[in-house]
């Protein structure tokens, strides 16, 4: 099998075969940072998208980088609704719209100008970065997943999951109802 990073322009350039990360998703430790994306992402959710975009911003945060200098959001936050008001701005955090469903979320990186539509689901790992670059849109449903499981008897009765990375460039359209493995 070989893996093909997409550029903007449709183009495919042949890249080596990436190897997968082993890992005990079952682990209490990996339980609890899962459990911990699970209410950042329903916190993120259920904020109603007529918040101050500085609190969706935080919420987005909360999921991606939990163990942040909090103090730092206020002044730090530029978010995409301002940059439409002032195109010199560059937006910190994503225009995301709930919901999103994401699995750990700490090795997620989502450029500040890129765009989430409804129901997009990142099954991501705790050891394979999911990177998607700046100004992107990503249409509705659709799924990002770096995770999967070992295809023989004896790799799946292990009970390792294999995380791989994902990047997506800069500039990327992506349909309504695509996965990306």
């Amino acid at each position: 099998m070989t893996n093909h990073l997409s550029t903007a322009s449709g183009c495919s350039a042949k890249q080596p075969r990436l190897t997968e990360v082993a890992f005990p998703a079952g682990n209490q430790d990996f339980r609890d940072v899962r459990n911990r994306c699970s209410r950042a992402c329903r916190e993120f959710n259920n904020t109603p998208e007529d918040s101050v975009p500085n609190v969706r911003s935080q919420k987005w945060l909360d999921i991606v980088r939990p163990d942040r200098d909090r103090s730092l959001d206020a002044s730090a936050a530029v978010t995409h609704d301002q940059t439409f008001g002032n195109a010199a701005l560059k937006a910190a955090t994503p225009f995301v719209k709930p919901p999103v469903h994401i699995d750990y979320g700490v090795r997620l990186k989502v450029g500040g100008s890129t765009f989430i539509n409804r129901g997009c689901m990142i099954m991501d790992t705790p050891v394979a970065d999911v990177v998607i670059g700046e100004g992107c849109n990503i249409g509705p449903n659709c799924c990002i997943i770096s995770v999967t499981h070992p295809l023989s008897l004896d790799g799946r009765k292990s009970k390792q999951s294999l995380g791989l990375p994902v990047t997506i460039g800069n500039d990327v359209w992506i349909g309504a109802n695509v996965t990306i493995l």
